[in-house]
């Protein structure tokens, strides 16, 4: 409809509100970003790792690092163990632009942001069968900053998640064939997120939607660890639902004359978004081959559907629940690995994982470019004395090509996005020093 040659503003400001409302959306699923702990599918790493790209982890006990990934696996620590790991995660994320595109601008270069991570675990022998553990890491960490003029921007332009993670755990070893163990943890998340807002009017430039939320959560993981020869050894592992709910209050600028109607509906609006932290079960094997050289793998099942699923809640003068379904799958993981001992001091580590997309080509969004997952991993350790060893740790993450095509919106702010991700990797690299006494 026109209105003195102009389009009717009840309208735009109705379509661009509801523009709004799905950036609002979509900015909920960066809480899928990576995981730095010792999980399975998604999109995930894992620092207590020792190079094995995750293969045996639930199994493989030989660190304190055990303390997150298995806790029954801490009774197969001889002395108490202190491990530290600082590392950085280098992602490399290059979006190229389709020309079916109909949004003005470029592909936003590496939108990969340099994150530091670190993690700290530490299992006590208290006595011979009871062992008690803590670890400190860093769960989700991630940086995205496409820039201002990418054709997503509407979408997204920058968004990070930074959390740190506290869990305690204690074991017990039952015989000589079984150990059981089980902790909970606390966890503390800071997310934030920007997109831009298409103000219609030509010459007029786009405004800005920024929001930013703390919020914690706690979990639970349970784990046995079965050694039914010596050369062998089970680990099976189950990882509770964990909850945040994030609250914001939409931080909307630069609106034009029409747009800027808006400011005045979401005036004292609080969005809010409960996400979840899938749940997910795994199993792991590790079997000694020769004594200085071993085979393992995995086998890991996610929940991930629960997390594509959740209410949004919008309270202000009115209050109302929306509920967002991103179309997520339960994704699984395989993944096989080997250690080799060189002479008496040194231990090669390298494993391969594969990951299932949890979400199809047409429910992908820019906000996340989820696709299948290829992980390589590899590590060496070196035993400098009989209390104290020093390693290095490094994974390739390749995040699939992520196709993208979506069209949106309709009249003035109708758009179509589509294309690919020629670069979609992720680097992660570690040093750990184990200090036993």
């Amino acid at each position: 409809m026109q209105h003195n040659g102009e389009p009717w503003p009840e309208v735009i400001v109705g379509t661009v509100s509801r523009k709004v409302h799905k950036a609002i959306s979509l900015a909920a699923v960066i809480l899928l970003a990576f995981v730095t702990s010792a999980r399975g599918a998604g999109i995930e790493l894992y620092p207590t790792d020792s190079g094995t790209a995750g293969a045996g982890q639930a199994a493989i006990a030989e660190d304190a690092s055990t303390a997150a990934s298995n806790p029954a696996g801490m009774t197969l620590l001889d002395r108490s163990q202190l491990l530290t790991a600082p590392g950085v995660l280098l992602p490399s994320t290059n979006f190229d632009v389709a020309p079916e595109t109909t949004t003005s601008g470029g592909g936003g270069g590496n939108a990969g942001v340099f994150f530091p991570l670190g993690s700290f675990f530490y299992v006590h022998k208290l006595s011979e069968r009871v062992r008690l553990g803590v670890a400190v890491f860093s769960d989700y960490g991630l940086g995205g900053d496409y820039g201002k003029t990418w054709v997503g921007r509407h979408y997204i332009t920058e968004a990070s998640l930074i959390t740190g993670k506290v869990n305690p755990t204690i074991a017990y070893d039952v015989n000589n064939w079984l150990s059981v163990g089980t902790g909970f943890s606390f966890g503390v998340g800071r997310f934030t997120f920007q997109s831009k807002i298409n103000n219609v009017r030509p010459g007029v430039p786009d405004g800005g939607l920024a929001m930013e939320s703390w919020d914690e959560a706690f979990g639970a993981k349970v784990g046995i660890l079965l050694r039914p020869i010596s050369k062998l050894r089970i680990g099976l592992t189950y990882q509770s639902p964990e909850d945040y709910k994030f609250g914001f209050r939409p931080h909307v600028t630069g609106l034009g004359p029409v747009a800027s109607r808006i400011r005045q509906r979401l005036g004292g609006v609080k969005i809010n978004v409960p996400l979840t932290e899938p749940q997910q079960v795994m199993a792991s094997a590790v079997y000694d081959v020769l004594p200085s050289w071993s085979l393992m793998g995995n086998v890991g099942w996610q929940n991930w559907t629960q997390f594509g699923e959740f209410p949004v809640g919008i309270s202000g003068k009115n209050q109302r629940t929306l509920t967002a379904n991103l179309h997520f799958s339960n994704t699984c993981q395989i993944a096989i690995g080997q250690q080799l001992r060189i002479g008496e001091k040194w231990l090669w580590s390298a494993g391969f994982a594969y990951d299932s997309s949890p979400v199809s080509r047409a429910n992908r969004n820019p906000v996340l470019p989820l696709d299948r997952q290829l992980r390589y991993g590899t590590g060496i350790q070196y035993e400098i004395n009989r209390d104290l060893t020093a390693g290095a740790t490094w994974e390739l993450m390749d995040a699939g090509p992520g196709p993208y095509s979506n069209t949106r919106g309709r009249g003035p702010l109708a758009e179509t996005l589509q294309g690919h991700y020629s670069t979609n990797l992720l680097n992660f690299a570690a040093l750990n020093v184990i200090w036993k006494f």
